[in-house]
C-alpha cells in the first residue's frame, strides 16, 4: 500500500516543488508504482490503439522508459538514482494519467466520427495535461541527471517520444 507520504512526496513531484530524491530508494515502491501506472493506462491504450495488445504496449513503453533513464544515468554515472527516479517518473505518471483518463473517455476515439459538446474543452484540458506532464518529466530528469534545463528538456522529449516511436516500431500502431 502507498503511505500517504509517499503520495504526498509524489504530489510535491507533480506540483514541481519536490524532486526524485525525495522518494524512498525501494525497488518495492518503483514496482508498484510500475503496475499503478499500467493498470491506470491500461482503459485509454485499449481504447486508443484496440489493434495492438494493450498489455504488449505496456510493457514496451514501461520498458523503453526504464532503459532509457538507466543509459541516460550509466551515461551521466549516476545509475544508483535510477530507483528513485524511475519511482517518480511511473508515480507521477499514474497521478497524471488518472487526471487524464476520464478527459479521454470525454474525448472518445480518434475514429469518432461525431464530436461531443464537451469535446473542445476536454481537447484544452488533454493538451494541458499534456504540457504539465512534459513539465514534471522535465523536473524529474534534470534533477536525476543533474543537467542545464535545456539538457533536462531534450532528454524528456527522447523520453516522452522516443517511446512513442519505439513502441510504434515494434507494433505498428
Amino acid at each position: 500500500m502507498l503511505k500517504d507520504s509517499t503520495l504526498q512526496r509524489l504530489i510535491g513531484i507533480a506540483l514541481l516543488r519536490n524532486g526524485p530524491q525525495d522518494l524512498p530508494a525501494s525497488q518495492n515502491l518503483m514496482l508498484m508504482l510500475a503496475l499503478a501506472t499500467a493498470a491506470i493506462n491500461y482503459p485509454a491504450i485499449a481504447q486508443y490503439t484496440p489493434e495492438v495488445q494493450p498489455l504488449l504496449q505496456l510493457g514496451l513503453l514501461l520498458g523503453f522508459n526504464a532503459a532509457f533513464v538507466y543509459i541516460a544515468l550509466m551515461l551521466r554515472d549516476l545509475r544508483p538514482r535510477f530507483v528513485q527516479s524511475m519511482s517518480a517518473l511511473f508515480g507521477t505518471d499514474a497521478l497524471i494519467s488518472a487526471v487524464a483518463l476520464p478527459v479521454l473517455f470525454l474525448l472518445g476515439p480518434p475514429a469518432a466520427e461525431e464530436a461531443s459538446a464537451g469535446s473542445g474543452a476536454a481537447a484544452i484540458a488533454f493538451l494541458a495535461l499534456l504540457v504539465w506532464n512534459i513539465a514534471i518529466v522535465n523536473h524529474i530528469l534534470r534533477q536525476a541527471l543533474d543537467v542545464s534545463r535545456f539538457v533536462g528538456l531534450l532528454a524528456t522529449l527522447g523520453y516522452i517520444f522516443g517511446a512513442s516511436v519505439f513502441v510504434f516500431m515494434v507494433t505498428g500502431a
